[in-house]
């Protein structure tokens, strides 16, 4: 019998990106990679019935794992501009629960999340002893989204953004509550 043990939920759902309202369009460089992003330019800044959608839309995803009567608070969102080649970083999302990332307009994802267990399976199973990617387990996962999609994961999964152009995602962090 074998038993996948310690498995981190995900949640892709579908997300009309035309209802979110951004009451600030302004982007800077930001981050290592220099990518444009809204990011610092307003914690909050969706309007009412945007940020009322979305957190409904989220709810409904997360219903999917959390029977218990729960709220969730979105404490930032922004928007993140690939121009040729641009890129994100590997990193977290420090200081919430969950974390989601909606596709706004892109050809194909290029988002790249890490096993938490990642450096340890890499400093373990070599492929100098024969082992190949996946072979015990998959150390890296590459989300089968689309155009029009939101995907929420909890804000400790370390993730990038490969090199991408013409793209917009928006991305932003929630904390969640049990009631």
């Amino acid at each position: 019998m074998q038993l996948n043990l310690f498995s981190v939920p995900v949640f892709i759902g579908n997300i009309d990106s035309k209802k979110l309202k951004f009451t600030n369009q302004k982007t800077q460089p930001s981050f290592a990679s220099d990518v444009k992003t809204s990011i610092g330019t307003g914690e909050k800044n969706l309007k009412e019935e945007s940020a009322q959608y979305l957190v409904d839309s989220i709810v409904k995803l997360l219903e999917e794992k959390f029977k218990s009567p729960f709220r969730i608070a979105l404490t930032n969102i922004w928007q993140n501009i690939y121009k040729k080649n641009d890129f994100q970083e590997k990193h977290i999302h420090i200081g919430s629960h969950f974390s989601f990332i909606i596709y706004d307009k892109i050809d194909t994802p290029k988002t790249l999340f890490f096993n938490p267990a990642f450096y340890l399976i890499e400093s373990f199973y070599k492929e100098s002893d024969g082992f190949k990617h996946g072979d015990i387990c998959d150390t890296n996962f590459m989300p089968p989204c689309r155009e029009g999609q939101i995907i929420v994961f909890p804000s400790f999964l370390e993730h990038m953004v490969r090199k991408t152009s013409n793209a917009v995602t928006i991305s932003g962090n929630i904390n969640f509550k049990f009631i």
